[in-house]
């Protein structure tokens, strides 16, 4: 999404099984973004529609989403936008798992961000149950001699409280580098670096989680290469509370709720950015 864009995947589950080794899945997401202090943006939505597909009980993975995202801008401006992404994940050689992905951007806006390509990996080792860690990289090509290459370190472990819940704890440091040789954008520096922690309590019936990162961040890859921020903003620093509720193990509920911050380039204010995220999920 622009600005925040938030592109958030979540689960509306639809499954179709093949000797019990198939399941697919689809998901609408809806966010609703609001701007606090913004010379320029007064606020927007985003709706995603989220789908994994998993072949060999788990073995592959592919997953795709389709978002479109609307801003409104001060002066009656607006902001449209289209995403597409897809990612497939391999873990024939578990514990370890290799992923690679690629997101396109489509807007009618005349702007640097216009058809671009973000291509996107990621390589791990799983401890089930106990611990993991990976490295996640991104390149993102945009127009007018505009790129991004990004790597995040990512790690987690559990502590149980007893069989079947308990607490995960996760940590990420994460380095940007930004080529604007033709310096198209307003933006001076060139490397970008940030660290996020996070937590989630777990049990059968529910889990609710909190994560929160400082540091500077601009035109960001994040979610596993689900979500880009693509409008020349730097972020400063934001925090994201998330809960579930499974009504049955086949449907649940999803909310999250987000704060960020960013430095606008065009007025140099430091602008807040609220979103609000809702998603019933199904599963077959």
């Amino acid at each position: 999404m622009a600005g925040k864009k938030l592109f958030i995947a979540g689960l509306f589950t639809v499954g179709i099984g093949y000797a019990q080794t198939w399941n697919l899945s689809l998901q609408p997401y809806f966010t609703y973004i609001n701007y606090s202090n913004s010379g320029v943006k007064k606020n927007g939505y985003s709706s995603t529609i989220y789908g994994v597909l998993s072949i060999d009980r788990g073995t592959h993975v592919v997953e795709g989403a389709i978002g479109y995202t609307h801003l409104r801008y001060k002066g009656n401006a607006s902001w449209n936008q289209s995403d597409y992404t897809l990612a497939y994940t391999n873990y024939m050689f578990y514990p370890w798992y290799a992923k690679l992905g690629f997101h396109y951007i489509a807007t009618p806006n005349n702007h640097f961000s216009e058809k671009s390509k973000i291509y996107f990996g990621d390589v791990g080792y799983i401890s089930k149950y106990k611990w993991d860690a990976g490295v996640f990289v991104s390149y993102s090509d945009y127009k007018r001699s505009v790129s991004t290459f990004e790597s995040r370190l990512h790690s987690g472990f559990y502590r149980w409280k007893d069989y079947y819940s308990g607490f995960y704890f996760s940590c990420d440091l994460t380095w940007i580098n930004l080529d604007d040789s033709k310096k198209v954008l307003t933006i001076s520096k060139n490397n970008y670096y940030s660290a996020g922690i996070g937590v989630t309590y777990f049990t059968p019936q529910y889990k609710v989680g909190a994560y929160g990162w400082l540091g500077e961040r601009t035109l960001m890859v994040d979610n596993g290469g689900f979500v880009v921020y693509n409008l020349e903003e730097k972020y400063k620093g934001g925090l994201n509370l998330s809960g579930v509720y499974y009504i049955t193990k086949k449907l649940w509920v999803e909310a999250q709720a987000g704060y960020s911050q960013y430095k606008e380039s065009e007025t140099g204010k430091n602008v807040g950015v609220l979103t609000t995220t809702l998603s019933v999920g199904y599963a077959f």
